[in-house]
């Protein structure tokens, strides 16, 4: 192991292991379920930059160690419903994509589990694994990096125009694209208080820690704009983002729906969309977090 590790290979699982460590500390993993968040991710991607001493140690990797700590005995992964054989019949994980279509989360021993709620023994695997695998650049190790890149990250959705946010991360980047998706979900149904802007139903669900079940919708597809600033977001009922997204309605420059004119409904009654033609959004607390009226317009002209 030792050779090869001067030949620069890089100790993935360990840097993993420790971003498990830092998400148990902070409360972002809770029940001995870990799973692919942006916490985590961010956690990982931050140990891989600022403790990798070769270029081929990237974050980019994420999805192999996740995966194959499974033959370590202490780490188990648990499939989405139904999904259990392609994990069986798999003896690697094809790409980031395939491991969060299959696996729902990891979980470990329970024993394991146990130990490492305790403060002093966490501290202590954390310093083992950075003296065994990362003895050169231990000292670089930030215990909040991660969380600090989430925070520099909303602030970036919160407070800055839409062409200086595409500044800071590549399209073909797909943890990082990850790890924006999540915090943009979490930053639009914030700023709405977890409110329907057009229903004004609130829905979170019932856990110790509420999980909201409201979508987080782009006003301009993100595959168009890139834009995951939140005047170009939108907190909306399931049925309504979808409504939305196949334009079925728009949001005219006051703030009010407007069904498209080729919308038809036969029986929506108080499920449907018609009910609200001409009712005024829901909007955040701040203006400056309300809908941008050039992201409204371009939405209206793709439906109408």
């Amino acid at each position: 192991m030792a050779s090869r590790r001067q030949h620069g290979e890089a100790p993935y699982k360990s840097a993993l292991l420790m971003a498990v460590l830092e998400g148990i500390a902070d409360g972002s993993i809770q029940g001995n379920r870990i799973e692919i968040t942006p916490e985590l991710i961010a956690a990982f991607k931050a140990i891989c930059t600022d403790l990798g001493t070769s270029a081929l140690f990237t974050a980019a990797n994420f999805a192999l160690p996740f995966y194959h700590l499974r033959s370590d005995g202490f780490w188990h992964l648990h499939t989405w419903p139904g999904l259990e054989i392609l994990l069986t019949r798999s003896g690697s994980i094809r790409s980031f994509r395939h491991l969060r279509d299959v696996v729902a989360y990891a979980a470990l021993d329970a024993d394991l589990w146990l130990l490492l709620q305790d403060s002093t023994q966490r501290a202590a695997f954390t310093q083992a694994l950075l003296t065994r695998y990362f003895a050169q650049t231990q000292g670089r190790y930030r215990a909040r990096a991660g969380q600090d890149a989430l925070a520099g990250i909303r602030r970036q959705m919160l407070e800055e125009p839409a062409a200086l946010y595409r500044t800071h991360f590549a399209a073909t980047d797909e943890l990082d694209l990850t790890v924006r998706s999540g915090v943009f979900k979490r930053v639009v149904l914030e700023a709405y208080d977890y409110t329907c802007a057009v229903s004004g139903l609130k829905l979170l669900s019932t856990r110790s820690s509420p999980v909201p079940l409201l979508d987080a919708c782009h006003i301009v597809p993100w595959a168009v704009s890139h834009d995951d600033t939140l005047p170009n977001g939108l907190a909306l009922c399931p049925n309504l983002h979808r409504a939305f997204d196949r334009h079925l309605f728009w949001i005219d420059a006051d703030y009010r729906v407007r069904l498209a004119n080729d919308f038809g409904e036969f029986s929506g009654g108080d499920y449907g969309v018609r009910r609200f033609e001409g009712q005024e959004l829901r909007l955040p607390q701040r203006p400056e977090w309300w809908p941008g009226r050039e992201n409204l317009a371009t939405q209206q002209q793709r439906a109408t």
